[in-house]
């Protein structure tokens, strides 16, 4: 079994909360609150070796026009790093309320050069079957979605991906690589272009950190040649989230996805469990099939400061026919975290999970909560 281990550390450089205010303390305050944070990275795993880099993360509130309200937090994210395997990733992404919340802007810019493993497809790929490949990426995500309720959003998602440099390698000297002898679509990269439709029920009090609300998000995409893509599939999906605030500051999580994918999607593109979102408990992609379902609970408390914890657990499987779903196949995942907040008030945390499945323990160190 593949595992890594991840060690990173990260130092709070710099925190520029910036606020104006009415010298008249009879009058509304003017005020918008934003802030800036820079991360150094470290890291290492088998797969990159020693790997740095750095996060800037940088955060708003805007005002109502016609009272003191404000939007709940927008951020921006960019992160870089380099590996001493000569691997690369920078990646911008945002999420960004427009004022009175009218709007929600959401998206991505990624540049790739990665190593990356494959162990089959279906929910009963063996680590015996582990192939490495190379890849590189670059892509974009770009959704506008309009407010057309309390809380509630809809609109257009355009994604442009093109992966390239595809290179394969065999699983060892008498086993050939899977993707290039099997032919698994997307074995040799191509252009992944499609356009989507969102619905978003965002009843959150908090987009980085809820205590309480939840959170329905609902879509489904179309992608194929007509957009200039290699690859005709359609692909669906829901995430749920609910979130109960027990007392204060001790709150229960839950989070169920169910993704479904049609006709040739690639294999990079498929519904995978692992890694540091959903089931914890298994490297990223471990699993990887057309189809996920899954479910997971997480409790979240503070310690002491700006540390807290959580416990969590979750089950769940990749299946391509609803045939291949079975209790004694299923996937769970049982484990804990620390958590560290680079900003208290917005509740902005670095997270470090451990999760423990049924292949032993993997590691993650992230910035921003699984759900």
């Amino acid at each position: 079994m593949h595992r890594s281990l991840l060690l990173v550390l990260l130092l709070l450089l710099a925190k520029l909360p910036v606020t104006a205010q009415s010298p008249d303390s009879t009058i509304v305050k003017k005020e918008k609150t934003r802030g800036l944070i820079a991360i150094p990275v470290i890291y290492y795993t088998p797969d990159t070796k020693l790997g740095f880099g750095a996060a800037l993360i940088g955060y708003f509130k805007l005002q109502s026009k016609t009272d003191s309200t404000y939007t709940r937090l927008s951020t921006v994210r960019l992160i870089a790093d380099y590996t001493l395997n000569k691997q690369m990733d920078q990646w911008l992404e945002w999420n960004a309320f427009t004022r009175e919340e009218k709007y929600l802007l959401r998206g991505e810019l990624r540049h790739r050069i990665y190593t990356d493993r494959f162990y089959g497809t279906g929910n009963n790929s063996s680590t015996d079957n582990e192939e490495r490949y190379e890849y590189d990426l670059i892509g974009t995500k770009l959704a506008g979605l309009k407010k057309v309720g309390n809380q509630t959003f809809i609109g257009p998602d355009l994604q442009f991906t093109n992966y390239y440099n595809h290179e394969t390698n065999p699983i060892s000297e008498d086993k050939p690589s899977q993707l290039l002898s099997q032919e698994i679509s997307g074995y040799n990269g191509g252009f992944n272009n499609g356009l989507g439709l969102i619905f978003l029920l965002d009843k959150r009090d908090n987009v980085s950190y809820a205590s309480q609300g939840m959170l329905l998000e609902l879509s489904a995409y179309r992608f194929g040649s007509i957009l200039g893509g290699d690859f005709n599939y359609s692909n669906y999906n829901l995430n749920f989230s609910k979130y109960f605030s027990l007392k204060p500051n001790h709150i229960l999580a839950t989070n169920t996805v169910l993704t479904i994918n049609t006709d040739e999607v690639p294999f990079m593109r498929m519904a995978t469990i692992g890694g540091d979102r959903l089931l914890r408990g298994y490297a990223r992609s471990r699993f990887l099939a057309r189809n996920v379902a899954a479910t997971q609970l997480e409790y979240r408390f503070p310690i002491k400061g700006r540390f807290g914890m959580v416990a969590f657990t979750g089950v769940g499987d990749v299946f391509d026919k609803t045939d291949d779903l079975a209790a004694d196949k299923l996937k769970y995942t049982i484990g804990t975290g620390l958590r560290f907040a680079l900003d208290p008030k917005e509740k902005i945390n670095v997270r470090v999970d451990a999760g423990y499945g049924h292949e032993g323990i993997n590691f993650f160190v992230v910035l921003g909560e699984s759900f």
